[in-house]
Order: structure tokens, then sequence, then C-alpha cells
């Protein structure tokens, strides 16, 4: 038989709780298990955590940011099934129960390009988590019921591995236009078409179903959600992105406010949760 650790009542104990903007509507219970006040309970980082996320290659297939929240969110089994309002509280409760408050954010003022160092205060920031509207489905023609969901993990990981490439692949381009190599170029324009496609492909996974209000038939079949994606004009599928788009920023309100400590000037940025820079 194992001896039990005497060293167990050392380790780490949760640093604070938070809440779910979605209330855990989009998960079953083996994606995230939480109390009956509907928390989360959040560790702070250990040693081997903070290695993993200096890991930018592991960080950018996603399986390092994964293996942290498991570890730091241990009531959710399935970190791959959160959405996009839920990571975002999850990654600051683990921020802050790590570092702390505060966290200390240099940036360029728009107007002067004076560099301005501010202390942003993170609780204040969880303060503003929302709960997320449960209005996620709209209209099509009043012949369908479309029924949406907000980006979970894996899409919002491809999101950004697909903007990476496409900003590439666009470089390339204009870095070959100069030099009239046309076969780079076409080599180029078939990555962004290819980038393109795969975009619809991510955002039809948000759409978690059809229903065709004549029949009441709910149609899950995710080929034939992309296919009717592709199939419809772009101010239709537009009215989807943004709606998608909408659910996706719910939750906490990363606008913050600064002003520029050389010209005085006022402007409103967004607190970026890219794991890549947020525990740097």
């Amino acid at each position: 038989m194992q001896p039990s650790n005497p060293l167990t009542p050392f380790f780490r104990v949760p640093k604070l709780y938070v809440k779910l903007p979605t209330a855990g509507r989009y998960y079953t219970p083996d994606d995230v298990d939480m109390s009956i006040n509907q928390e989360v309970a959040i560790y702070p980082l250990t040693a081997l955590d903070q290695l993993l996320l200096r890991t930018p290659d592991a960080l950018l297939n996603g399986e390092s940011l994964v293996k942290v929240v498991k570890n730091c969110a241990p009531g959710v089994k399935n970190p791959k099934m959160l959405v996009e309002p839920d990571i975002n509280v999850i990654l600051l409760g683990i921020k802050i129960a790590t570092t702390g408050a505060t966290m200390e954010l240099s940036t360029p003022c728009p107007s002067c390009n004076h560099e301005n160092d501010y202390a942003v205060e993170l609780m204040h920031l969880l303060d503003t988590a929302t709960p997320t509207s449960a209005d996620d489905t709209i209209s099509y023609n009043d012949t369908l019921l479309i029924h949406l969901k907000p980006y979970n993990f894996t899409q919002r990981n491809l999101t950004l591995l697909n903007e990476i490439s496409y900003n590439n692949a666009i470089k390339l381009i204009q870095v070959n236009s100069e030099s009239d190599d046309p076969e780079k170029i076409q080599q180029a324009s078939a990555t962004v078409d290819t980038m393109s496609r795969r975009t619809f492909s991510i955002i039809s996974q948000s759409i978690s179903g059809i229903t065709i209000q004549s029949t009441g038939e709910k149609i899950t079949n995710a080929q034939f959600i992309e296919e009717f994606l592709s199939g419809i004009t772009k101010e239709q599928s537009d009215i989807i992105i943004s709606k998608i788009k909408e659910l996706n920023q719910s939750g906490i309100n990363a606008d913050h406010d600064f002003q520029c400590a050389s010209c005085s000037h006022e402007w409103k940025q967004g607190i970026d949760f890219d794991p890549t820079s947020f525990f740097g």
C-alpha cells in the first residue's frame, strides 16, 4: 500500500473562486464540475505550469494551455470544451491567483507614441464579468432558427493559427508582387483562399443546430451546417458571424481606460488574454 505523503498539507490551495459567465450552459457534467454556486476553484500556477507557458510552440498547438487550465482549475475536466467568455474568466483568475491583483502594463499612446506604464487592477476587471445572454438563437427569414454558441477552446486556438498563416501569406504576396514571381504569388493566394475556407469551417462549429420551423426538425449534422453557411449570401452569413462575435465577447469587459502621461490623450484599449503575453 502506497504511504500517504506527509507533505500533502503544504500543497497549493485554491486562491479564489470564479463564476463562469455562461453558468455552464454549454457543458455536460463530464466537461465542467461546478459547485452548487456555479463557481470554479482557481489554484495558482506551479513551476511546471510556468515552464509550459514559456514554450511558444506548445502554446500554439494549444496542448500546454489545456494542461495548465486542467491543473489550475481542476473542476474543468475537459478544457477543450470551454467557451470563450469562460476561458477569459479562468485565465484572469489564474493570473490573479499566481501574481496578485495588479498587472503592470506598458503601452504606447496612439496619439504621440509615448510609452506609458500602467497598473491594471485585475480584480476590477474580473468584477466586470456579467452572465452571457441566453439569447443565442437567431431567426433566418422566419423559416429557420439558428442555434449558436461561443467559440470553444479548440476553435479559439484554430482561429489564432489561421490568423498567423493568413497574415504570413499576405506578407508573402506583398513581397513577391514587387519581384514579379508569379509562382510564389499563386502559392500565397492559394494559401489565403484555404485560410478563408477554414475560417468558415471554424465559424460553422459555433452553429450547434438549425431548426426548420415548419416541421420542427433540428439539423445537427456538421457537414450539412457547413454547407448551409457556405451556400447563403454574405449579408446573411454576416448576421450569423456578428452574433457569434457578440457571444465570444460577452463575459468580461476587457476594455480599459488609458490616459497618456505625456500628451493627456485618452483612449480605450482591450486587455489581451493571449497566454503568450498575458502570463509573461
